[in-house]
């Protein structure tokens, strides 16, 4: 669920047990003042673990959750950063990590570690005095031409977005809806080229194994931007009246119905115009 760095394990397994957690509970049980217990719940809130459900009381959120396993090329990397900085938080991903997901071979893997801005550097330099390729902070051109690079790149992100992470082997990875909606992020804001029809299979694939939280989907999405996007994404297949349609249609509406009915109203008042 949670780092031990971010939340203590004895904590993370109580509230693995609970329906719903208040932040006086949480003190009590452990002997911690109120403002720690509240920091607790805030981080694992952040990680989209518990959900606020009104002033200082949580809910356990129960949804589907599926942890992707990194390549040994990249748990290499993991481990080289983890040696040089045993202290540091940081985030480790690529594409290869959806290749169970894809219909095709996916292409040439390019690798992400997210982390502060205080670490960058000082992750880049170490990297690269072990020899891979690496780019702090890319641009659009760097995510149009790493296909040309003879090695497979790392671009380190001075991010710190802790939604939609679990703890992996002392290091955090993200979970496969994060994944999915960073690769279209890059792909529609930074010029990243990756097949938008195999986006789509490798979404439909996610959904019909179990391997997407739709509710996570779009509050990741919120956080990224791209919430109407993907809303408006997820309405179209639901019309489509498709397999991964009908899915959407019994695990995504509880809460968004009435958005979806008045989009469906509005756009037959609009044809009602032809």
């Amino acid at each position: 669920m949670c780092p031990e760095s971010l939340v203590p394990s004895r904590i993370v397994d109580y509230v693995r047990k609970k329906q719903v957690i208040s932040i006086s509970d949480i003190a009590q049980t452990f002997g911690l003042a109120e403002t720690t217990a509240m920091n607790y719940l805030s981080r694992l809130a952040t990680l989209g673990e518990i959900k606020s459900i009104g002033r200082g009381l949580y809910q356990v959120v129960k949804g589907e959750g599926v942890t992707l396993r990194p390549s040994v090329a990249l748990a290499e990397v993991a481990k080289d950063l983890r040696d040089a900085f045993p202290m540091a938080e940081f985030t480790v991903w690529s594409l290869q990590m959806l290749s169970d997901y894809s219909h095709y071979m996916i292409g040439k893997d390019l690798m992400f570690i997210e982390t502060s801005k205080m670490m960058s550097a000082s992750m880049r330099d170490a990297l690269i005095s072990e020899g891979y390729r690496v780019v702090l902070q890319p641009e659009k051109r760097d995510f149009q031409e790493f296909t040309y690079y003879p090695q497979v790149p790392i671009f380190i992100l001075e991010r710190k977005e802790l939604y939609g992470l679990t703890g992996f082997e002392g290091y955090l990875v993200p979970t496969p809806e994060r994944i999915w909606a960073d690769i279209y992020y890059f792909s529609t804001r930074k010029g990243f080229v990756f097949d938008s029809f195999e986006l789509g299979l490798i979404f439909a694939a996610m959904v019909e194994r179990g391997g997407i939280n739709f509710d996570r989907l779009l509050r990741y999405s919120g956080r990224r931007g791209i919430y109407r996007e993907l809303l408006i994404f997820l309405y179209e297949l639901m019309k489509s009246n498709s397999i991964v349609g009908k899915a959407i249609t019994e695990r995504v509406l509880f809460g968004r119905r009435e958005t979806f009915n008045t989009i469906a109203s509005m756009v037959e008042g609009a044809r009602r115009r032809d």
